[in-house]
């Protein structure tokens, strides 16, 4: 449930009704991280006649890529 300080129609008159700045920017570092290793995995799997690990190294891409184009999760978007 949202408190009054972050609802912008109970802001007091005159002040700016815009939301907060984030404090840290939004890291995806894990993401790239995932994506490189899932790479090597599939790479190294193909590379080495071994269909589980490359499997799994495209797997752990695929998953990877889909989590680097999700936007974060907030706690309003996290309560609906």
């Amino acid at each position: 449930m949202p408190t009054s300080h972050d609802d912008a129609r109970t802001t007091p008159p005159g002040a700016p009704a815009r939301p907060r700045p984030r404090r840290r920017p939004y890291r995806r570092a894990g993401a790239w991280l995932a994506i490189a290793l899932g790479v090597w995995a599939a790479v190294a799997g193909a590379t080495l006649p071994n269909g589980l690990v490359l499997a799994a190294g495209l797997v752990v891409a695929a998953l990877a890529v889909n989590r680097l184009g999700a936007e974060p999760r907030t706690r309003r978007r996290a309560s609906r």
